[in-house]
């Protein structure tokens, strides 16, 4: 019996945006829409990737005036933090930022095992204003959760993720 094989109970689909692009638009028979654990991870990845590096409208809209359009996909991403040192924020507020944004809009994640935390490396050279984090939680997926973990780094300068 091949492992590589999903059952129903199992079945894994990538995202919409996934299953509507074509990367062999001249096969005449049609992928298979399932993936494996190792490519939603990669798939949720790149989502995490696109949330995080995006700029939100946080302090556009008045969250009390309109609690809504506060909630909405009007604020997709991060506050900026472009042109910032790292002194002037403080890790816990930015990574309570990062795990808000990553709640909100990958509901792929469970909350409640979402972790966020920001990795303290003084021997490194050439980081000036990066900070690293460890995002660490689980993929709701059936019959029983996928652990997820990632390390990142955030430029202060640029307001840019990169994950390794």
């Amino acid at each position: 019996m091949s492992t590589s094989r999903f059952t129903p109970a199992n079945h894994l689909l990538p995202t919409l945006f996934d299953r509507l692009c074509d990367n062999a638009p001249y096969q005449k028979i049609d992928r298979d829409i399932s993936v494996t654990p190792v490519q939603l991870k990669e798939i949720i990845r790149r989502d995490l990737s696109f949330l995080l590096n995006t700029i939100s409208h946080e302090g556009d809209i008045d969250a009390r005036r309109y609690p809504q359009a506060a909630a909405s996909v009007l604020n997709y991403g991060l506050p900026p933090l472009a042109g910032s040192f790292m002194y002037e924020h403080k890790w816990d507020d930015i990574s309570e930022a990062i795990r808000r944004a990553i709640i909100r809009f990958e509901p792929r994640l469970n909350a409640a095992t979402l972790r966020v935390t920001p990795l303290l490396d003084k021997t490194r050279q050439g980081s000036y204003n990066t900070l690293q984090f460890e995002i660490r939680g689980q993929i709701l997926t059936q019959p029983y959760p996928t652990e997820f973990m990632v390390r990142s780094a955030l430029d202060m300068e640029l307001s840019r993720i990169t994950f390794f």
